[in-house]
């Protein structure tokens, strides 16, 4: 008799639990706004500046000077003179970690240097973490993107 009795309120916890719509919940996420108080991406160097636009100069200034020093071209020897703007687009994530996603205008250079994608790459991976973007209005870490010119060009 017991047996059964579990047997049917499991049957009727079921059918109950069966009905529950998440859509009646009161539970609404928190609005994202994105706003000019946003913050972006940092070194702590850059923190001492008091506008957006300083920051986000010194930001790219920073990290392409990163990239330059980073970069093992020593070595390389190319038969033609180069002189090419590539644009790297660069994830920051959340942790404040960044990787090359993509390098646009990367074709004409590959003839001269094969392997410099992989220099690349390793250059990029040498970068200390930093300072993640900020959704300020409700104090979340957040990935970005951003999109950076790289001048290469030979002696």
């Amino acid at each position: 008799m017991l047996v059964k009795l579990i047997q049917f309120l499991l049957l009727v916890f079921l059918i109950l639990g069966c009905n529950y719509n998440p859509n009646n919940s009161n539970y609404s996420p928190p609005s994202v706004v994105w706003s000019k108080s946003d913050e972006m991406p940092s070194f702590k160097e850059c923190d001492e500046f008091n506008t957006n636009s300083e920051r986000k100069a010194c930001f790219e200034s920073k990290i392409l000077n990163m990239i330059y020093s980073n970069l093992d071209l020593n070595e390389i020897v190319v038969s033609q003179k180069i002189n090419d703007t590539l644009y790297l687009s660069l994830l920051i994530d959340n942790k404040g970690n960044i990787s090359l996603t993509d390098v646009e205008n990367l074709d004409k250079l590959t003839n001269y240097i094969p392997n410099f994608k992989s220099i690349l790459y390793q250059s990029i991976e040498k970068i200390p973490v930093l300072f993640p973007a900020t959704k300020t209005n409700i104090g979340v870490p957040v990935s970005t993107k951003f999109k950076l010119p790289l001048i290469i060009k030979s002696n």
